[in-house]
Parts: structure tokens; C-alpha cells; sequence
């Protein structure tokens, strides 16, 4: 009996663990949850992990790097970049649209890769320094230049465009001039070898980066004050460096490499080996290869132009017409320096005296044209100034009588007589009178005057004289 009821109760054991497996309720209830995991894995698969996905999501983080880079300025900046991010960016969308989602994800790659390089050069300093050039503006005898990466020189020409890294050599008795895009020029004498160092612009600051060096040389520098806070313009010369921000100067390189400032005007500092050398105003300073101050002294006062003023105008009736300058005095000055040319280079001189002993000299038989002229001192021993700016001028031959324009009179008869009163215009710098009565002008030539006349008299007598000396006469009939 004991072993039929321990035999019952295994048997009651062994139902107790194989009924619930064997339940509909349970596979039912096991089934739907395989199927809810099933279906978990599927649509994490489908969000995540399947190439649809994939594209979607580099497509989403393409779109918003590009809007980010546009207001970071790629569009300004980077324009070309900029191009074909959007192109490959809408390729992409295009593909995912087509289903075709392994091209989407190829393609949503190279917009990440194009805007990820842009940024990194958009983010560097080099990428928003510009190349600068600037021109030959003129050019006379045998002038020279050396392109960057080329081994040969060529014949220069007027307009050819400079850049870094070119070079412009002078043979004796040539000369031309380098026009930077600041405003700043550059004259190089004879027998002289420079070196464009630097020419670039920062887009970012407007701060504009000049540097020349000179070899044997002798230049003349007129360097404007730039507009852009920052920007620097420098002259290397064997054992020193100029940093320029204003000035008119001279800057000679002989071939021992001594170097010689002749400071007009202007704010320069030197950099001579360890030590800096201020310039002064009307200064000259000679240094060794070395650095060291050879010498130091006064520049010889330049005179001031006076007459003719810049812009003026020489009207005559002749065919060649004498023309007087003067200038201000100088203490120091024995003579000095007159050169009247037609360019303003003064390549084509028509006047050179170097032996003017007082302040004014009359230059006779200039042609009708425009004349340029300046004027630098001499001292007892034969040392010369630098020159004054030039003053351009014109000469005129006038041989038509002024215009007039007289309205008509209009006579008022009172106890006292008759009066007219008349008005018009004449040429400017004209005179005018009537009945040989001289009338005021406006500067303009306009006049408003009345005219004492006889009561019996039937007519007045115009005449006019412009600047040259030719006559206008008229006679006007009154009613």
C-alpha cells in the first residue's frame, strides 16, 4: 500500500511539471510574445540598422550641418564648397526619394566630407588671406621682371600685374613705377633689384600686408596711411626692416649693403639688427650691413611750391607763351632745382636747371598742352634735397572773343534823365564795360547794373575782354 501511494504522488509530481507545458493557453500566450519581440527587433532594424535608416539619418545630419555652415558664411567664403555640398545633399535626397539607399548614403558621406573640410579651412587664418597684385604704371628704358617659379626674366611692360614672390630689376638709365592697390607707388631708379615679398589681404579685417625687399636699389616711396586698422607696410633691406604706415622717403642700397633712409615725411621705424631706429620729419640715416648707424643727419629743406598752383590755367593769344615759377625760400639753399616735364613722371623734360640762384624763374616758349613741374634746393656742396610734389598746370591759346549774353535794356525815363538797366552773363574771368564804364562781375560772369544815359541817346557800346586779350565790341540800340 505504501508503494502504490508513493507511486501515485511521483506520478502526481510528474503531471505537475509537464501540464503547464503542454497547456494551448501557455503556446498561445508564448507565441505572441516571440511575435512582440519579433516585431520589436523588426522595427528597430527597420529604424536603425537597415541602409534606409542608415541614409535617412546621414541625409538628417548632412541637412543640419549645411544650414549651420551657411550661417557660419560658407556660402561667402566658400562658395565652390558650397556648390557641391548642395548638389551632392539634394543627389542624396533624390536616391532616398528612388529608394535607392546605398547611393543616399553614399552620397549624404560626401556632403558630410565636403562640409566637414570647408569648416576646418573656413576656421584657419590662411584661408582668409587674399592675394593682393599690383601694376606697373609706368615704365621707361630697359626694365626688367621675373615671374614667381620662372627662371627667366622678360622685357616689363606698362599694366603688367606683380604678385608675391615676382621681382623687377632696372638697368642703368631705366626707371619705372609700381602703383599698389592701396594707392601707395613705388618708384625704382636705375640699376636697381626688387623683390615683391608680400602682397595679401586678410577678407575678414580689410588689413592689408605689403612687404618689398631691396637688393642694390634706389627707390622712391610714397606710401599712403591705410584705411584698415592693422595693416603694415614693410621694406627689407640687407641688415634692416622698415615698417611703414605713412611717408614719402627715399630708400638707397648700395653694393657694400649699406643702406640710407631719407625721410621726407611721413611715420617710419627701422629694425636695425637688435635695436630700432626712429625717423624723424626732413631726417637721413645711413646703416651698415650689420645694423649699426653709419650716420645720422638733417635732409635738406625742400622748397614750397607756390606759382603756377596745381591746376592752373595759362591762357595767351600766342603761340608759345612764357610761363614764371617761384617758390619759398631757403636759408640753407645756394640754388636751386627747377624741372618742368609733360608727364607726371617727368620722363619728358622740357626744362632742367639745376643753377636757379633766386626763387622764381620764367620758363619761355611753352606750347599750348599740360606741363607738370617741382622744385628741390641745393646746398654749397652740391648735396640736393628731395623734390616737392609736383604741381601740373595747362597752357591755353585762346583766340575766340568771350561769350556774351546781354538781355534786352529797359530804359526808365524820370525828372533826373534816363536810366537803363541791363543784365546777362558773360565769360568767367572776363571784363565788361559799357559806355566805358566798368561793370562789376559775380565769379560766375552774371551782372545786374543800371546805366546813366543821355535822354537823346540812342545806343550804348559793349565790350568785353577775357584772360587771353581778345575783344569783344558791340553796340546795343535802345528803344
Amino acid at each position: 500500500m505504501a508503494k502504490k501511494t508513493d507511486k501515485k504522488k511521483g506520478r502526481l509530481k510528474w503531471r505537475t511539471i509537464i501540464i503547464p507545458f503542454s497547456t494551448v493557453q501557455f503556446w498561445v500566450s508564448f507565441l505572441m510574445v516571440l511575435l512582440a519581440v519579433g516585431a520589436v527587433v523588426v522595427l528597430l532594424y527597420l529604424q536603425l540598422l537597415s541602409p534606409k535608416a542608415q541614409a535617412r539619418r546621414l541625409i538628417a545630419k548632412g541637412e543640419k550641418q549645411f544650414n549651420q555652415s551657411i550661417v557660419l558664411g560658407i556660402k561667402e567664403l566658400a562658395f565652390d564648397d558650397f556648390q557641391s555640398a548642395q548638389e551632392t545633399l539634394f543627389q542624396a535626397r533624390k536616391a532616398y526619394d528612388n529608394r535607392k539607399n546605398s547611393e543616399a548614403e553614399v552620397l549624404a558621406e560626401q556632403t558630410l566630407t565636403t562640409l566637414e573640410k570647408a569648416m576646418e579651412r573656413l576656421r584657419s587664418d590662411e584661408f582668409y588671406r587674399r592675394e593682393r597684385t599690383a601694376s606697373m604704371s609706368y615704365v621707361k628704358g630697359s626694365v626688367e621682371v621675373n615671374l614667381a617659379g620662372s627662371m627667366e626674366w622678360q622685357p616689363a611692360k606698362k599694366s603688367v600685374k606683380l604678385k608675391k614672390g615676382d621681382k623687377v630689376r632696372t638697368r642703368s638709365g631705366s626707371r619705372c613705377v609700381v602703383q599698389f592697390d592701396d594707392g601707395s607707388q613705388l618708384t625704382i631708379k636705375s640699376d636697381s633689384l626688387v623683390l615683391i615679398d608680400d602682397m595679401t589681404e586678410d577678407i575678414r579685417t580689410r588689413t592689408k600686408s605689403s612687404a618689398i625687399k631691396l637688393l642694390v636699389s634706389d627707390v622712391e616711396a610714397s606710401i599712403l596711411r591705410p584705411t584698415a586698422k592693422g595693416s603694415r607696410f614693410l621694406i627689407e633691406t640687407p641688415g634692416s626692416v622698415a615698417q611703414v604706415r605713412k611717408a614719402r622717403m627715399n630708400i638707397r642700397v648700395n653694393d657694400r649693403n649699406e643702406t640710407e633712409y631719407k625721410l621726407l615725411s611721413g611715420d617710419v621705424s627701422v629694425r636695425a639688427g637688435d635695436r630700432e631706429v626712429k625717423l624723424g620729419q626732413s631726417e637721413t640715416v645711413k646703416l651698415a650691413k650689420t645694423g649699426g648707424v653709419l650716420s645720422r643727419g638733417r635732409l635738406l629743406g625742400v622748397p614750397v611750391a607756390r606759382e603756377p598752383e596745381n591746376l592752373d590755367w595759362m591762357i595767351s593769344r600766342a603761340e608759345k607763351t612764357p610761363v614764371k615759377f617761384s617758390w619759398g625760400w631757403l636759408k640753407e639753399a645756394k640754388n636751386y632745382h627747377l624741372v618742368v616735364a609733360t608727364d607726371r613722371y617727368f620722363s619728358n623734360i622740357i626744362y632742367d636747371n639745376r643753377k636757379v640762384g633766386s626763387t622764381s624763374a620764367t620758363v619761355k616758349g611753352l606750347a599750348p598742352g599740360l606741363y607738370y613741374w617741382r622744385i628741390s634746393s641745393v646746398d654749397s656742396r652740391g648735396q640736393e634735397s628731395l623734390y616737392s610734389s609736383f604741381r601740373v598746370f595747362r597752357v591755353i591759346r585762346d583766340l575766340v572773343p568771350p561769350q556774351l549774353s546781354l538781355n534786352d535794356p529797359i530804359v526808365f525815363n524820370d525828372a533826373s534823365g534816363s536810366r537803363v538797366y541791363l543784365s546777362g552773363a558773360v565769360e568767367p574771368g572776363s571784363s565788361l564795360s559799357f559806355n566805358g564804364r566798368q561793370v562789376p562781375l559775380s565769379p560766375d560772369g552774371v551782372f545786374r547794373t543800371f546805366l546813366a544815359v543821355g535822354r537823346d541817346q540812342g545806343s550804348i557800346r559793349v565790350k568785353a575782354a577775357d584772360q587771353a586779350g581778345n575783344v569783344l565790341n558791340q553796340v546795343r540800340e535802345l528803344q
